[in-house]
């Protein structure tokens, strides 16, 4: 195949082109061409030819040449397979208007390789890499992988198959918003993380109900383990404070004797030094005496001698007149001690009685065994019955939300019935569903009437109301749909306000007009008689109620006084010759007639079918409407019967419930009484334990005293007394020697005394011997005083170096004990000190025996260490759960925050882009004669959280909502007020697409099964039509649209396309066909490039004549190229 070029189309204007349009394709050896060029035009591009020409092939070339893979085209697998048969190599090379002015063209090369299935590639003549291709063609904002931007002829079906959430995804790209869609999966990983958040919280929440009953049945076990605790643990103190105990009476003893040792010294030394004086007077005397003459020293020194002598005999008398006293004293206590153990033996015999008397032999039965069995079952028991519970909770729970969610429901179709009766709610809501724009000015214009001198009338659908239903069908199909949803303001002032308002700061896309012409001023065509006499039941303006500015709208705009309505048949031949009406409407039908403006001026008649189901402008009821109240009654006593049986079998369970916790509290009861009488039982154990104790020890001691008494009967106290008798006998000798000793020296003395006293002769000698004698009897008397304080001196340091050597044996024992107590159990037996300061010995012991009691009963409860290890991990794990759950609130809040945000940002574009397209698509179905809408479709995922209007407050619940809460909040976004809504499966919101294309039938969602292939082809043009002003992309393709279209909808739609497409603000578009219908309109925008290409062309073919010819047609604008093999 040669390619042949049209002259007039090879110098490319490249004005009008959008930064990305293709300006040129050039192939080589691909699939059916050996070489082809084509040169689009910025806006409209249909290109016609016979089936098996090549159209698709150029749609193929797009893609491939722009790095899409052979799969998004549903044709061929490998890219070889677009090599021409009979070639090894095969090119691609589109040309793509620059993004800037002052930019070149990007030229992109695909070179396809049969062997080994490869492409090279080349940007601008420079070899590069598909991934740079792929990079430059995103900047440029092309999607060839997106239906709704690129539709091949093989893919067409697929659209219909879409899913609503495809469908969403692929508009958010089409139309140049992937920052949308990121924001969809934001919002979907944030939703999720949200759900599994809650779930974990849920879990976390029984757990630790569960964990926390568990640890409220062991507390009791738990506090009695301590208890045993405790009571080892002063056992422990108690042992060790037994020795300190011990050496603090042995350390008072020493104390005491170290006084009393340290006052007999202190007397001993005052006796000794109240002697001194005498001896010196003695000495000075007995000095002078001897100095009288030599006789006189002579006698002096042997009276001196013998004084001498007697002293130290006397001194000798003396130690042997004490060890006397010591061992008469010895003794005399030894038969004391008998005497006071004998009286102690009888007193403890009689205490012993006492005591016995009064002292069962058994101790009393505790039943400890039993208690612990019964109280163990009880455990059991309240244990089973916590979990019975907690079971009816979950079970009671299950049903309140099933509940909860059957009330919602029946809420709702309460609500949706209620709407249904209010005609006046169901045109406001079937005027926001059809133009959002003109419900919100709707809005506006109601919150600020002020703003107007006159009464600005609301739109006219809501404003009019149909006299009879019958008529409204047809009172629609010649009122216009943008006249309905018009805004009627009397004065010029007040209409520039409102546009100024509406229109350009708020930008809404709404119409409002303002005649001044009176209602009385529009005349009709024929009078009303002469209306009857063709069988005309009246014009449209008598069957409208309307204020007089509105119904003068509806005059100036649509000539409803000038059309007249049958509901049965006219004498339409009869109107037609007499050239009485433009337009009427009889027996369902719209009958349009026109005239030439030349030569006869016959008259042309345009017939179409009335519009089935009026949406804004019925006053009764329509079949729908019935279906709907229907069904919705039906549901409501469906969703009665759930609930009641939902109620029924509540009640049930509160009773279950209700009869486990009174055996839960008749348990409870149970055990308070149990441990009531442990309480008791331990009481009588422990007093029996203590008389026990005391018992024991006074037998012990008993014991003790007699053991003693009889081994001193057998002669255990003989051997002391001989050992004492023989020293007294010993000493009394050598005392008797001492006294004879004396005698002789005192008889010595005399004699000496006698001599000295003849020698001394004289009245002063004389005194001097008489003071001497006075004072060596003075002397005498002290000297015995001091033998005496000796003596109590001795006998307290032996008191004293015992009890020290007792203290040292209790300081010691006291060490022993406590060096291997760590510094707690020290400072416990500190404690414990300071707080028994004036206890004895015996108060001790007894205290120590009753620890000892207690803690045998506290040992035969069965408990181990292993209860407070459990309690203590669960106690750990509940704090550990605690924490988390604080930890996911506070994850919970920060999802919750950044998803309340990112959906804002989200929504509303969102909500605007589709709202655009759902009224450009519900547009332009009423021009082809039928129904269709495009809504968004918010799916909720079940999950129903509380979402504070202050997102960001650290007080805000984070937990599910409860049923109240829900059914008070199953609202939408209202103003600053952020309410729940199970809305939030951002996943699986979509674009939905409902059509009917006959009378009387409901609309129905788009698919693949409901609609036939003409339909699915109508309804997937016009929704890609509705987007046109919309796309972001430079170019759309679609291929093959119209196949199985009736010749009617091929018409309209191609008007469509055709205007949609050729306006100047519009995408370039590439419409592929094989075929076209005769007498099309076109436009000048439009270029029609035909291809003829196969073995089937003649062999010559002039061109030039056939574009002359062409030309002179007014259906045809341009053609740019023709190929031929």
């Amino acid at each position: 195949m040669k390619a042949l070029r049209i002259g007039a189309e090879s110098a490319q204007n490249l004005q009008g082109y959008r930064p990305g349009s293709i300006t040129r394709i050039q192939l080589h050896n691909f699939v059916t061409y050996d070489h082809m060029e084509v040169q689009p035009g910025p806006h409209m591009n249909m290109i016609i030819g016979p089936n098996g020409t090549g159209k698709s092939t150029i749609v193929c070339a797009i893609a491939l040449g722009l790095g899409e893979r052979p799969s998004v085209l549903g044709r061929a697998k490998d890219i070889s397979e677009f090599v021409k048969h009979g070639h090894e190599r095969g090119s691609i090379e589109i040309t793509l208007a620059a993004r800037q002015p002052d930019e070149g063209e990007l030229t992109i090369q695909r070179e396809i390789i049969r062997e080994g299935n490869k492409s090279t590639w080349r940007i601008n003549g420079r070899s590069t890499s598909l991934s740079d291709v792929q990079k430059a063609i995103r900047e440029l904002d092309i999607q060839v992988g997106n239906l709704c931007q690129f539709l091949p002829q093989d893919r067409v079906v697929e659209f219909s198959k879409m899913s609503p959430q495809d469908l969403l995804k692929e508009t958010q790209r089409a139309v140049g918003r992937g920052d949308l869609l990121e924001q969809q999966q934001q919002l979907t990983a944030l939703r999720s993380k949200e759900t599994q958040t809650m779930s974990e919280m849920r879990r976390v929440t029984q757990d630790t109900e569960t964990l926390r009953k568990q640890n409220d049945v062991l507390e009791r076990d738990v506090q009695r383990w301590q208890e045993r605790q405790a009571a080892e643990s002063q056992l422990r103190v108690l042992t060790a404070l037994l020795p300190v105990i011990r050496y603090i009476e042995a350390k008072n003893e020493h104390d005491r004797t170290k006084d009393a040792r340290r006052q007999a010294h202190a007397h001993y030394l005052e006796m000794k030094n109240a002697s001194g004086p005498a001896e010196e007077e003695i000495e000075e005397l007995e000095t002078r005496i001897a100095q009288s003459d030599g006789n006189r020293r002579q006698i002096q020194d042997e009276l001196t001698t013998s004084d001498r002598e007697a002293r130290q005999q006397t001194a000798r008398f003396e130690r042997f007149e004490t060890t006397q006293r010591d061992l008469t004293a010895e003794l005399d206590d030894i038969k004391k001690r008998a005497q006071r153990r004998r009286e102690n033996i009888a007193r403890l015999r009689t205490e012993i009685t006492e005591l016995e008397a009064a002292h069962d032999s058994e101790p009393p039965d505790d039943g400890s065994r039993e208690l612990a069995q019964v109280g163990a079952e009880l455990n059991q028991e309240k244990l089973n019955m916590t979990n019975q519970i907690i079971q009816l909770q979950d079970e009671q729970k299950a049903l309140t939300r099933t509940g909860q969610q059957l009330s919602r429901e029946m809420t709702r179709s309460d609500s949706q019935l209620r709407d249904l009766d209010n005609v006046e709610l169901q045109r406001r809501e079937t005027l926001r569903r059809f133009n959002e724009d003109t419900f919100r000015a709707l809005e506006w214009l109601e919150q600020n009437r002020g703003m107007f001198k006159q009464h600005v009338f609301s739109p006219v659908c809501l404003e009019a109301s149909v006299r009879d239903a019958r008529y409204a069908n047809l009172i629609e199909t010649v009122v216009g749909v943008s006249t309905l949803r018009t805004f009627v303001a009397q004065s010029e002032e007040d209409y520039h306000t409102f546009t100024r308002e509406v229109n350009d700061r708020q930008r809404l896309r709404v119409d409002v007009v303002c005649f001044r012409r009176a209602l009385d001023s529009f005349q009709a065509p024929q009078p009303r008689d002469k209306l009857q006499q063709l069988g005309f039941d009246g014009y449209v303006l008598d069957f409208i109620e309307a204020p007089q500015a509105v119904l003068a709208a509806l005059c100036g705009r649509d000539k409803i006084h000038e059309v007249p309505l049958a509901l049965g048949r006219v004498d339409s031949d009869r109107i037609e010759q007499q050239q009485l009406f433009r337009e009427y409407i009889a027996d369902g039908t719209r009958f349009t007639i026109s005239r030439g403006r030349y030569g006869s001026r016959a008259a042309t008649v345009v017939t179409s079918r009335v519009r089935p189901n009026a949406r804004l402008l019925s006053a009764g009821e329509s079949d729908e409407v019935r279906a709907t109240r229907n069904r919705l009654h039906t549901e409501l006593d469906k969703l009665r019967d759930q609930l009641a049986a939902s109620e029924e079998k509540m009640k049930k369970l509160s009773v279950r419930e209700q009869k486990v916790r009174n055996g839960h509290r008749a348990i409870e009861a149970r055990e308070e009484e149990l441990r009531l009488e442990r309480q008791r039982v331990s009481k009588l154990t422990a007093a029996w334990e203590r008389e026990k104790v005391h018992l024991d020890t006074r037998r012990a001691q008993l014991t003790s005293m007699v053991a003693e008494d009889r081994r001193d009967a057998r002669g255990g106290q003989s051997v002391e007394r001989q050992r004492i008798e023989k020293s007294l006998s010993d000493n009394a000798r050598s005392r008797a020697d001492a006294i004879v000793t004396v005698a002789r020296q005192v008889q010595s003395m005399a004699d000496a005394a006698h001599r000295l006293a003849v020698a001394l002769a004289g009245a002063g000698g004389q005194r001097d011997l008489r003071r001497l004698n006075e004072l060596r009897a003075e002397a005498e008397r002290h000297r015995e005083g001091i033998i005496t304080a000796q003596q109590a001196f001795d006998q307290a340091t032996e008191a004293y170096n015992d009890a020290k050597i007792a203290a040292r044996s209790c300081l010691d024992e006291t060490r022993r004990v406590t060096e291997d107590m760590s510094d707690a159990e020290r400072q416990a037996v500190r404690e414990a000190q300071d707080q028994r300061r004036d206890i004895s010995l015996d108060e001790l012991e007894i205290e120590l025996a009753t620890c000892r009691q207690r803690l045998s009963l506290a040992a035969n409860s069965g408990l181990s260490a292993r209860v407070l290890e459990q309690y203590e991990e669960r106690k750990l794990q509940l704090t550990n759960m605690t924490k988390d759950l604080l930890e996911m609130e506070k994850s919970l809040r920060r999802v919750r925050k950044s998803k309340l945000s990112l959906r804002r940002r989200w929504e509303q574009p969102l909500a605007d882009i589709v709202r655009q397209i759902g009224d450009a698509f519900t547009l332009m179905f009423d021009q082809i004669g039928c129904m269709g809408e495009v809504t968004l479709l918010r799916a909720g995922d079940g999950i129903v959280s509380h979402v504070s209007n202050s997102v960001d407050d650290p007080g805000s619940p984070a937990e599910p909502c409860d049923s109240q809460q829900q059914s008070r909040r199953n609202h939408r976004q209202t103003g600053g007020d952020v309410v729940a809504e199970d809305d939030e499966d951002y996943g699986r919101w979509g674009v939905e697409i409902r059509v009917a294309f006959r009378k009387d039938e409901a609309m129905q969602v788009l698919d693949n099964h409901r609609q036939s292939g003409g339909e699915r082809a109508v309804s997937t043009i016009l929704y890609l039509q509705a987007m046109q002003s919309l796309v972001a992309a430079p170019f759309r393709v679609v291929d093959e649209i119209n196949q199985g279209m009736d010749a009617r909808n091929e018409r309209l739609i191609h008007e469509i396309v055709v205007d949609t497409a050729c306006r100047q603000d519009s995408a370039q578009y590439f419409l592929i066909t094989p075929k076209l219908l005769p007498d099309l309109n076109y436009h000048p925008m439009m270029k029609v490039l035909c291809i003829f290409n196969g073995e089937w062309q003649p062999e010559s073919f002039d061109f030039s004549k056939y574009i002359t010819h062409a030309t002179r047609r007014p259906a045809v604008a341009a053609a740019s190229m023709v190929a031929r093999a």
